[in-house]
C-alpha cells in the first residue's frame, strides 16, 4: 500500500506550492508598514513626505505587473517547474539586494526584482494548481492559494508588531531578512513536486505525463480506465489545438468558435471587480481609517487595522472548502457581491448621517491624506461602521477572495491558458495599483461618498457574473472548452460529457458487446433447444457459443458498464443489419465477431473538428477475427493510427470519423 494516496499527494503539492502565495502578501503587508516607519527614513536621509513609500510599494506592483504579463511565455517554453524555480530566485535575490542597500536606489532595485519574483508567483501558483486539480476538488485546491495569501497577511502584521514592540531600531532589517525564509523553503522542496502533466502532454513528453497522472490520479496505476479516458482527452483536446487554434499571443483576442475573447475579458473583469469592490483598499488602509476614526489612538492602529484584517481574512477563507466546490462559482460570485454591497452602502449611509469632522491620518503612507469615515461625537455610529468593515472583509474572504482566482484559472484552453493567467493576473496588478493611488483622494474629495461608489460596483458585479459568466463548477478543463464554444449541451450537476471522441467510442462499443452478449446467449438457448429435439446432435457445437459469450463477461465488465441511452441506442440500429444475417444463419454453425477495446491513448482525433464528436465504424463482416493487440505508447504527437479491426483476408478496418466539414465543436 502506498505511504500517500493519491489524493494526499495532490493537497500536499498545492499546499506546499502555496508558499507563493504567502510569499506575495508577506512582502506587500510588511513593506506597507516599514516604509513609514522612523527607522526606515533616517537610514536613507529622508523627508517624511518624500513620498518614498509610495515609490517603493508601486515599483514593486509594476515589476509584478510585468512579470505576471511576460512569464505566460515563459511557462509555456521552459515549463511550470522550472517557473517556480525562476521566482524563488528572483525573491531571494531581491531581499539579499534591499538588506544590504546602499542607498535608496539600490533599495528600489532589489524592490523592482522582488516585484519580478511575487508577479511570478500570482500567476503561476494557480495555474500549476489547475492543471494537477481533479475536476470535483479544483475550487478547495486553488483556494490553498488563498490561504496562503491571507496567511501572509497575518504573519506579515504580526511579526512587524512583534520586532517593533521589542527592538523597534531593527524592524525594517529583520522583516527584509525574513523574507529568505519561505524562499529558500520552496526553493529547496520543489524537486518533490512534478511537472504539470498538461504541459507535459503539449510538449509531446506522454509517457512523463501517464506515469505523473497515475501517481495523482490511480495510485501509480497506469491502467485505471478512468486515468486512461482522462489522458486520452487531454492529449487529444490538446492536438485539436495546435493544429486548429490559434497558438500565439494574439490568439487571446480571437473570437472563432472557441470564442478566447470573451475568456480573456472575463477572466480580466474577475480581478477587475476584486479592485473596485474596495476589497485591497480597506486592507491597505484600516489602520488610517481606524486612527482617523478616534476610536483607536495611534499606537494601537495598526493592531486594529491591519491585525484585525488579517485575522479575518485567514479565518475567513476556511468556510471556503466546505461549499466553494459544491455551490456553483456564480451563485458563490453573485451573492458575496450583494453582500458586499449591503455593507458598503450601510457604511456609506450612516457615514452621512453622522458626519463629523475630516482627521488627517499620520500613520500610513498618504500622511497628509483625510479619511472621512465616521463622526467623533458618536461613538455607537463609530463602532457600527468598523464592525460592519469587518463584516464586509469577511463576505469578501468567503466569495472573491478565493473564486478571484479560481475562475479564471478554469476557463483557458491548454494553448494560450498560461499567457491567458498572465495577462488576466497583471490586470489585477494594475488595477490594484491604480486604486491604491486613488483611493486617498476618493476618500478626501469624495466623502462618505466612496462608500456608495463602492457599494454600486458591487452591485454591478453581480449584475454582470449573473449576465455574463458561464458555470464551470464540476467540469474539466476539456469540458470547459466546450461549454465556451457551445458544444455541451447537458450542464447538469454530476452529469458525465463524453468529451473525446475516445470516450464515445469506447460507450458506443460497450453497448454493441452487450448486443452481442445478448445475441449469443439466445443463440445459445437455441441450441439448447435444437439440442434436446435433437439427441444426436454431438454436444460439442455449443462450446464456441459458451466460450465466446464467458469470454465477453470475463474481459468486458457489462454488467457495471452504464453507456448512454443515445449511444445504444445507436449501437442497436448499427447491429440491426448483421442480427438479420445472424437470424438466417444455420443453428449448427453460428457466426459471431470477437471484438477487442482498441488502446484508449491511440485513438486520432478527426481532422478539423474537436474531438468530441462520436465516432462511427464502418461496416463490418460476419468472419472477424478479434485485431492484434496494439501498442500503448507513442512518442510523436502527429502519428496517432486509427483503431482498427481486421477481417477475414487480414486488411484492417479502420475507424472512420467525418472528416468532411468544418472545424467546429459540435454537441456531445
Amino acid at each position: 500500500m502506498p505511504l500517500l494516496t493519491s489524493q494526499a499527494r495532490i493537497y500536499l503539492i498545492c499546499s506546499f506550492v502555496s508558499l507563493g502565495g504567502f510569499i506575495y502578501r508577506f512582502d506587500n503587508s510588511i513593506i506597507e508598514a516599514y516604509v513609514a516607519a522612523p527607522e526606515f527614513t533616517r537610514n536613507y536621509h529622508l523627508d517624511p513626505d518624500s513620498g518614498a513609500g509610495i515609490a517603493a510599494v508601486s515599483v514593486t506592483l509594476g515589476a509584478g505587473f510585468l512579470a505576471s504579463f511576460m512569464s505566460g511565455f515563459v511557462a509555456d517554453r521552459l515549463g511550470r517547474k522550472f517557473l517556480f524555480y525562476v521566482a524563488g530566485i528572483l525573491n531571494v535575490v531581491g531581499s539579499i539586494i534591499q538588506c544590504t542597500a546602499p542607498n535608496l536606489a539600490a533599495f528600489l532595485c532589489g524592490r523592482v526584482i522582488t516585484g519580478l519574483g511575487l508577479g511570478t508567483f500570482s500567476m503561476l501558483v494557480p495555474l500549476y494548481q489547475s492543471e494537477i486539480a481533479r475536476p470535483e476538488n479544483r475550487g478547495r485546491l486553488i483556494t490553498l492559494y488563498q490561504v496562503g495569501v491571507t496567511l501572509g497577511i497575518l504573519v506579515g502584521f504580526w511579526i512587524y508588531y512583534g520586532v517593533m514592540m521589542t527592538n523597534p531600531f531593527a524592524t525594517w532589517k529583520t522583516l527584509l531578512a525574513l523574507q529568505l525564509v519561505p524562499s529558500g523553503i520552496l526553493i529547496l522542496g520543489l524537486h518533490l513536486i512534478p511537472e504539470s502533466p498538461r504541459w507535459l502532454i503539449y510538449r509531446n513528453r506522454y509517457n512523463e505525463a501517464l506515469r505523473i497522472m497515475a501517481l495523482l490520479r490511480s495510485e501509480g496505476d497506469k491502467d485505471d480506465l478512468d486515468l486512461q479516458m482522462e489522458f486520452t482527452g487531454v492529449r487529444q483536446d490538446v492536438w485539436f489545438d495546435k493544429h486548429y487554434t490559434q497558438k500565439s499571443f494574439m490568439g487571446l483576442w480571437s473570437a472563432g468558435i472557441e470564442n478566447n475573447r470573451i475568456r480573456t475579458l472575463l477572466g480580466m473583469g474577475i480581478h477587475v471587480g476584486t479592485q473596485i469592490s474596495g476589497s485591497n483598499v480597506f486592507i491597505f488602509y484600516l489602520p488610517d481609517i481606524a486612527s482617523a476614526s478616534g476610536i483607536v489612538d495611534h499606537g494601537k492602529a495598526l493592531f486594529f487595522g491591519s491585525g484585525i484584517t488579517g485575522i479575518i481574512g485567514f479565518l475567513g477563507t476556511f468556510p471556503c472548502f466546505l461549499f466553494i466546490d459544491r455551490w456553483p462559482r456564480r451563485r458563490v460570485l453573485v451573492f458575496g457581491a450583494l453582500a458586499m454591497a449591503v455593507c458598503m452602502l450601510l457604511i456609506g449611509i450612516l457615514s452621512g448621517l453622522y458626519d463629523g469632522d475630516l482627521r488627517s491620518s499620520t500613520l500610513h503612507l498618504m500622511a497628509d491624506s483625510a479619511f472621512e469615515f465616521m463622526s467623533s461625537n458618536n461613538i455607537k455610529a463609530t463602532y457600527a461602521q468598523y464592525a460592519l468593515v469587518c463584516v464586509y472583509l469577511c463576505c469578501f474572504a468567503l466569495s472573491w477572495g478565493p473564486t478571484g482566482w479560481i475562475y479564471p484559472a478554469e476557463i483557458y484552453p491548454q494553448m494560450i491558458r498560461a499567457n491567458a493567467m498572465g495577462v488576466t493576473t497583471a490586470t489585477s496588478y494594475a488595477s490594484n495599483l491604480l486604486m491604491t493611488l486613488v483611493a486617498p483622494f476618493m476618500f478626501t474629495s469624495m466623502k462618505f461618498g466612496v462608500y456608495l461608489f463602492f457599494g454600486c460596483m458591487c452591485l454591478l458585479m453581480a449584475l454582470v457574473v449573473h449576465v455574463f459568466y458561464p458555470e464551470t463548477k464540476g467540469q474539466s478543463l476539456e469540458e470547459v472548452n466546450l461549454i465556451f464554444s457551445g458544444a455541451l449541451i447537458d450542464q447538469r450537476p454530476g452529469a458525465h460529457h463524453p468529451a473525446t471522441a475516445a470516450e464515445a467510442l469506447l460507450r458506443l462499443e460497450q453497448a454493441q458487446f452487450r448486443e452481442k452478449r445478448d445475441r449469443l446467449e439466445r443463440q445459445l438457448h437455441d441450441h439448447e433447444h435444437d439440442l434436446a429435439d435433437a439427441p444426436t446432435t454431438s454436444p460439442g457445437v455449443i462450446s464456441p457459443i459458451s466460450t465466446v459469450v464467458r469470454s465477453l463477461e470475463s474481459n468486458i465488465l457489462l454488467s457495471s458498464m452504464n453507456p448512454m441511452d443515445d449511444l445504444e441506442k445507436t449501437a442497436k440500429h448499427n447491429s440491426s443489419a448483421t442480427n438479420s444475417s445472424n437470424d438466417s444463419s444455420s443453428p449448427s454453425s453460428p457466426t459471431f465477431i470477437g471484438i477487442r477495446r482498441p488502446s484508449l491513448n491511440l485513438l486520432r482525433p478527426m481532422q478539423g473538428r474537436r474531438p468530441s464528436i462520436m465516432a462511427r465504424r464502418s461496416t463490418t463482416t460476419h468472419d472477424q477475427q478479434p485485431s492484434p493487440p496494439l501498442p500503448t505508447t507513442l512518442e510523436s504527437d502527429d502519428v496517432l493510427p486509427s483503431p482498427v479491426s481486421s477481417t477475414s483476408s487480414g486488411h484492417p478496418i479502420p475507424f472512420t470519423f467525418n472528416d468532411d466539414i468544418s472545424p467546429t465543436h459540435p454537441a456531445t
